[in-house]
């Protein structure tokens, strides 16, 4: 075999190796904070608990390997649109970019279910979050409270005892000979917020007094705001959500997360 033809060999056997690991490529190991769960034993709760604790805590800066889903601490959404009519109080239309959610990876699981039905898997989970900081640049048209509103700016706000139930519905899916979990549905419930905090600069071009004032009254008035933004802020939460996880499940072999799939 001539040296050209050794090097052409060799080159086109890296060539199929790459073509043929990035047709799915996957976690190739598992971490040591991983524990495969039960998700037939419904005494097997507080290992699910702590598989997404650990996931959140030791995957904060990212899953290894797994590009385009970024960080789970900082939190990161490139842009969100929401638009909610809800007299008298609102009529709005917002654009949201560089949102920023800090405090994920502090995430507790209080309590968590699991049940197998035609095919598919659903865990639930209690969440529990002691803080939420969020950061992110605004645009903002409509009317707010007793305000008309036409302003663009950067929006801060901390969220105190977030506590909410997750619903996860997944299906074993075969890829390369491993088996995967597809995330198909996500859906999200809050069942407690204990304080928001807002700020908004720029609301009336640069009158600092004008926008004290009307960050005042959004504070003194958030549980009528959230209330009201709650059904869209969750729905878009849940698509979020949806998209990351899948992303993530999708990644990692179900044997390194659940029993049974060896």
């Amino acid at each position: 075999m001539t040296a050209f033809a050794l090097r052409f060999l060799l080159l086109s056997s890296s060539f199929w190796f790459v073509v043929l690991k990035a047709q799915h490529p996957y976690l190739e190991e598992r971490p040591d904070f991983v524990k495969p769960c039960s998700l037939k034993d419904s005494e097997n709760n507080a290992c699910l608990s702590e598989l997404i604790e650990n996931i959140f805590q030791h995957w904060q800066n990212g899953v290894p390997g797994l590009r385009g889903v970024g960080t789970l601490d900082p939190f990161r959404v490139g842009k969100l649109r929401i638009a909610q009519r809800v007299p008298p109080n609102l009529d709005v239309q917002v654009a949201l970019r560089n949102l920023t959610t800090y405090g994920l990876s502090q995430a507790k699981i209080l309590n968590s279910t699991s049940l197998f039905k035609s095919g598919h898997y659903a865990t639930g989970f209690h969440v529990q979050l002691s803080k939420i900081t969020l950061k992110c640049n605004y645009k903002l048209r409509g009317h707010v409270l007793v305000l008309n509103l036409n302003s663009a700016g950067v929006l801060n706000s901390e969220i105190d005892n977030l506590e909410f139930y997750l619903g996860m519905k997944m299906k074993p899916i075969q890829l390369q000979d491993l088996t995967f979990m597809n995330v198909t549905a996500i859906k999200t419930d809050v069942k407690r917020v204990d304080k928001v905090r807002i700020n908004l600069t720029n609301l009336f071009g640069g009158n600092r007094e004008l926008e004290d004032s009307a960050n005042q009254l959004f504070n003194e008035n958030w549980r009528v705001l959230y209330d009201v933004l709650r059904p869209v802020l969750t729905q878009t939460f849940d698509t979020v959500l949806l998209d990351r996880f899948s992303k993530i499940f999708q990644y990692v072999p179900a044997k390194y997360l659940y029993q049974g799939f060896d």
